[in-house]
């Protein structure tokens, strides 16, 4: 490559301009000079040319004494001309000075050799010698008819001019205007220097700053230097560059600062991180290692640089390490690998990811150790799929168990019998004798059923006293009645819990795979029919599925349908059922009752859609579609009547799980302003059962509302004497069982009358429900029961046919012929 070499351009150029110009000015000046030489020169050739013409006439037409008198005479013309007329010889005739007649114009003359002339009648011939600054002329003359010459004889004019005093004056001139002359110089060199400072040396002073400026990496966008030219194009140049390079410098400086900031954060990164991070080759050479304070690393950080993984990790973590790495083609492809390390302490889980570097040949792999997430894991899996109390398969699990084992019958066409077991009488042992026994009896009754069973069946805990049976290899169903009565038998024999005996039996049901159904799901559903089967049956047998039971599945499953539409098609109403007085004999009230009649299914009792209401979660829409209808109703009795009358409502236990409970009870007594002392909410002892704060929170809440509050079925569980004591109950309403057998049985009338003597002392009023008899409301009466309710004192009516029955019985007192005739016509 050629080399290029610079020069001080600012420095340079205006020497050279300067003297570029001062050389022109002088050449200019000697042009001028030699032009008007050449000038003068010519001017004297024309007048030379005048006065030969004139000479040659003179000669031609003359006399001797006329060409002397001629040539003799003086003459104007400036330079004034030494004139000769020779002969072919050149020998001198006539002469403006007479001193040259007669010689030899060639030895006087020099230049007349440059002149002569070959022919005759030829023009004027001429010479100038720079030298001497002499012109010289010559012309040949023929003579036609002479006098004193030869006819036909030719003559040669010569006339000499000497510039030299011409030339001198013009030098002088020249000399006289030098100081012009050198103005002149001086104003070209002048201007030169100007233009070439305004024009070359400040563009070119402004490049360099700008230079200079990149070099100090102070970078520049626009530029000072206008106009057109090369000198314009590379500033724009420059600052173009300029500009890229501050871009590209703005974007290398925030490479590097987000580069130190990635490297700082990354740096922070592998410090809070728990993982061990490697930088390897293909070769599997650690080329980095990066962790902070970790326990798990054989060696320090640096002592891994240069090792292969082969030798730091064990033969099968390495084997695991290899096949990854050969695996890894491209970046982003995330591989990840699980190995287990074994120590003389303990055992450890590591995770390894492995992802190829992009745009290079190297790896990253992160280690983790996972061994508290493994244990984790297997404690979620645990939790998962078994019971925490009894370790017992769950639900999920053993439905998988179960579709396995389906299969697997399919293949060896054998039976699968599954089981649905239900505690007799569980909860009572939780209500009466605390959580903690009753966790330790279903643990009990789990090993139980675990050491009945054979190896490869399964028990399964589904919550609470439920359990489920899955009994494989099943030939015969003889086989499975074998072991049904075996498990109703072991569970019949006392057992001890803290130095306490347990007898309790269980209720089981059985469906049988493939005459029952097909799918896990259908199978455990009629096992969970037949369970209610054997119930009924009085509990503590089996029973085996039926298509009986199977159609009091469906119409469960119907109704269960045609619940979710009912509210919205007003298939549901309001009963109302009298409350008496039996003090008075009158009418101080009603119980709103829920009834249900459906296009399609007809009357359906109360005792049938409740607890599929209950199970469901209906019941909330439904207890607050009651409670509304019965507000409703104490709005119209304030309207009519001038003592409105009690509606009693009764609250379900799952309403009591609703939150909004409380806040939905209160919105409605304030959106139709009544009186809260007509609003009666019955709550039934297994609600209080569950011990649950909520339960207590709104019962007191619901008194501070002015609410009445009454206990449903009082007597039919196990603390209700400590209920009354703790919570703010208005009311008691014994049972209908204790009025159904008070006749029948002295120590239940005796029962009766104490519940009623007890909760007067308390300031408690008792009502009474299921009185059917003028003996039972006699009896009612005389031991001094507050109220009373029954089918003998009034059915259930709708809201209409109730209204109608208080405008015809409501101001009189019980007279049970005229009610008599009320109930048939009600």
């Amino acid at each position: 490559m050629d080399k290029a070499y610079s020069i001080n351009l600012k420095v340079w150029l205006t020497l050279l301009s300067t003297l570029s110009a001062a050389i022109f000015a002088l050449v200019l000046i000697i042009f001028s000079f030699g032009v008007k030489k050449d000038f003068i020169v010519e001017q004297t050739i024309f007048t030379a040319t005048q006065f030969s013409m004139n000479m040659v006439s003179a000669v031609q037409d003359g006399s001797p004494d006329a060409v002397r008198a001629k040539i003799s005479a003086p003459t104007f013309i400036i330079p004034a001309p030494v004139t000769l007329v020779t002969d072919k010889a050149l020998n001198i005739l006539y002469s403006s000075e007479k001193k040259h007649v007669g010689l030899n114009a060639q030895a006087l003359f020099p230049l007349i050799d440059k002149v002569k002339v070959a022919q005759e009648n030829t023009p004027l011939s001429s010479h100038f010698d720079e030298g001497t600054n002499i012109l010289a002329t010559s012309q040949i003359v023929s003579l036609t008819n002479t006098q004193n010459h030869d006819a036909n004889s030719s003559l040669l004019v010569y006339s000499q001019y000497d510039l030299s005093d011409t030339f001198a004056q013009l030098l002088q001139h020249y000399n006289h205007n030098a100081w012009f002359i050198i103005s002149a110089i001086v104003f070209v060199s002048l201007l030169a220097l100007l233009v070439t400072y305004c024009f070359i040396h400040r563009p070119i002073s402004a490049l360099v700053k700008y230079s200079n400026q990149l070099g100090d990496f102070k970078f520049i966008r626009e530029h000072s230097i206008d106009g057109q030219g090369e000198l314009k194009l590379l500033a724009n140049n420059i600052a173009r560059a300029s500009y890229a390079l501050e871009l590209g410098f703005k974007q290398q400086k925030y490479a590097e600062q987000a580069a130190i900031e990635q490297h700082s954060m990354l740096e922070g990164i592998f410090s809070a991180l728990p993982d061990i991070f490697f930088i390897i080759d293909k070769q599997g050479k650690i080329l980095e290692c990066h962790y902070s304070n970790n326990e798990n690393l054989p060696m320090p950080e640096v002592q891994f640089v240069g090792q292969k993984l082969v030798d730091i990790f064990p033969s099968h973590a390495a084997k695991h390490f290899i096949k990854a790495i050969s695996t890894i083609e491209q970046s982003g492809q995330l591989t990840q690998i699980d190995y287990k390390l074994e120590s003389t302490k303990n055992s450890k889980h590591f995770e390894a990811r492995l992802n190829a570097i992009p745009n290079s040949h190297k790896l990253v792999i992160a280690v983790r150790d996972i061994t508290d997430q493994k244990r984790q894991e297997e404690v979620i899996l645990k939790h998962a799929f078994y019971d925490t109390l009894t370790n017992l398969p769950n639900r999920f699990l053993a439905l998988d168990r179960l579709q396995q084992m389906i299969h697997e019958a399919k293949r060896n066409h054998q039976l699968i019998a599954v089981g649905f077991i239900d505690l007799d009488d569980f909860k009572k042992v939780n209500d009466s004798m605390g959580h903690e026994v009753g966790d330790k009896v279903l643990i009990h009754s789990a090993s139980v059923l675990k050491s009945a069973l054979r190896k490869h069946d399964t028990v399964a805990r589904l919550g609470g006293d439920e359990f489920i049976l899955l009994l494989g290899d099943i030939h015969t169903h003889h086989d499975i009645t074998a072991i049904a009565t075996k498990l109703v038998q072991l569970f019949r024999s006392p057992f001890e819990i803290d130095e306490r005996a347990f007898t309790i039996s269980l209720s089981l049901g059985i469906a049988v795979f493939p005459d029952d159904a097909d799918s896990p799901n259908e199978l455990l559903r009629k096992a969970d029919s037949a369970m209610y089967s054997a119930k009924q049956m009085g509990r503590n047998t089996f029973s085996f599925f039926t298509e009986s039971m199977s159609q009091d599945l469906n119409r469960r499953l119907k109704l269960e349908d045609k619940m979710r539409g009912a509210l919205e098609k007003e298939e549901f109403s309001v009963y109302f059922q009298p409350q008496y007085d039996l003090s008075n004999g009158f009418v101080v009230g009603a119980e709103a009752l829920l009834r249900w009649h459906n296009e399609e299914l007809g009357w359906i009792s109360p005792a049938e859609f409740i607890p599929l209401a209950e199970q469901t979660g209906y019941i909330i829409e439904l207890g607050e579609f009651v409670l509304e209808q019965a507000i409703m109703q104490i709005v119209h009795l304030q309207t009519v009547y001038p003592h409105p009358y009690r509606i009693a409502v009764n609250l379900s236990p799952r309403q009591f799980k609703d939150p909004n409970l409380v806040n939905t009870i209160s919105t409605l007594i304030h959106r139709h302003k009544i009186d809260t002392q007509y609003l009666e909410l019955e709550i039934t002892e297994g609600v209080l059962l569950t011990g649950d704060a909520l339960v207590k929170d709104a019962l007191f809440e619901f008194h501070q509302l002015g609410v009445i509050v009454s206990m449903d079925d009082f007597g039919t569980g196990y603390s209700s004497l400590n209920y009354l004591r703790l919570y703010p109950f208005d009311v008691v309403k014994i049972d209908q069982s204790f009025i159904f057998d008070m006749h029948t049985s002295e120590q239940v009338e005796q029962l009766v009358k104490t519940i009623i003597t007890m909760a007067h002392n308390l300031g408690i009023k008792v009502i009474a429900e299921g009185i059917e008899t003028q003996l039972q409301l006699d009896t009612l009466a005389a031991l001094g029961c507050d109220l009373g309710q029954g089918y003998f004192l009034g059915k259930p009516m709708s809201k209409i046919d109730f209204e109608a029955w208080l405008a015809q019985y409501a101001q009189q007192p019980l007279n049970i012929e005229n009610k008599s005739l009320s109930i048939q016509d009600y």
